[in-house]
């Protein structure tokens, strides 16, 4: 009898991120694939421990055999000792990954008596699973028993949060939407709004905000009124704090033409810079020379209006800046 053979994971793929420190890690955790040693993970509460500790565990010679996944801080001690180990030492989850890998979560919050076993279990001679550890928390070394903490703690991986690599949120929002067995377009005024929220959920959280604007869309497209209500309150709570300042009629006049021109580009996805703003002000009735442009792009940054950056991408408006836009277009009228 023929038997199929296994085919191998591409155990990466799915670890969506193009930020630097993103790739990064996940080219640590490539490596770490290829080791047997145990390996640390830590990261904030949704930064995507358990996704890398899956893939790890693919890309490595155990990815045939069964990887299981023990969080620490929801067992009472004896049923995490039983979860781990069995009923009288047997058929536990230590056992059953003897051939593949155990996943401990929240490794610190294991009781004593269970670091104990953990450790005699380390030290058998008898066949034993490749051990990754997580945790959302910093080093455990001053209240975890030692002897196990240096056991555990040889290849290390941190993960960023999402505030570190913000101009992935794009990409993953878009992931996220592909997968959602919806067929869903999103307005470029939504963009501004999730980047300038804090994800302290990290991508978990960005991906319930994204399961949240499938769900409440209307249409085919998402609507900065699709995101979820505690985002938008939150920067519209903090446009509120913002105090007024009185326009010139040849300011706001400016202003207008500025914030046109770079949605106008944003839309074509053309560079917004102080030269080409200038030039297309030649054809208008105001004219703005790139220094002029320049301090009038100093002001709309200050109120978070724009967003600029280095490179092709410019200068971009904001969604306060395009609700700004639509106040000076009513007020030119």
């Amino acid at each position: 009898m023929n038997t199929a053979p296994i085919i191998k994971p591409k155990p990466f793929q799915h670890l969506i991120g193009e930020h630097q420190t993103f790739l990064e890690a996940k080219r640590i955790a490539k490596q770490f694939s290829l080791s047997e040693h145990p390996v640390l993970i830590t990261g904030k509460i949704g930064t995507g421990k358990d996704h890398f500790a899956q893939a790890i565990h693919q890309g490595s010679s155990r990815y045939s055999e069964p990887f299981i996944s023990v969080n620490c801080s929801t067992h009472s001690e004896e049923s995490l000792m039983r979860e781990l180990f069995g009923p009288n030492g047997h058929s536990g989850a230590f056992q059953k990954t003897a051939r593949g890998t155990l996943f401990l979560d929240e490794v610190w919050h294991m009781p004593p008596s269970v670091q104990a076993q953990l450790l005699k279990a380390l030290d058998s001679d008898t066949e034993k699973p490749r051990i990754i550890c997580a945790s959302a928390s910093g080093s455990a070394e001053h209240t975890f028993r030692q002897d196990l903490f240096y056991r555990l703690n040889i290849l290390t991986l941190t993960l960023p949060e999402l505030s570190e690599r913000k101009s992935d949120i794009l990409l993953l929002t878009q992931y996220f939407l592909s997968n959602s067995g919806q067929q869903l377009l999103i307005d470029p005024s939504v963009f501004p709004l999730l980047e300038q929220h804090t994800f302290e959920g990290n991508v978990r959280e960005l991906k319930n905000a994204t399961d949240y604007m499938a769900a409440v869309s209307n249409g085919g497209t998402i609507h900065p009124y699709d995101v979820p209500p505690y985002i938008r309150g939150a920067i519209d709570g903090k446009a509120s704090k913002k105090k007024a300042k009185l326009l010139t009629l040849m300011e706001k006049a400016e202003f207008l033409f500025i914030l046109e021109t770079i949605k106008a580009l944003n839309e074509k996805g053309e560079p917004a810079s102080r030269r080409i703003i200038s030039e297309h002000s030649k054809n208008s009735q105001t004219s703005l020379t790139p220094q002029q442009v320049r301090s009038r792009l100093d002001y709309l940054e200050k109120k978070d209006y724009v967003t600029k950056s280095r490179g092709r991408a410019g200068t971009k408006i904001t969604l306060e800046g395009l609700t700004f836009l639509e106040t000076l277009k009513n007020q030119m009228i």
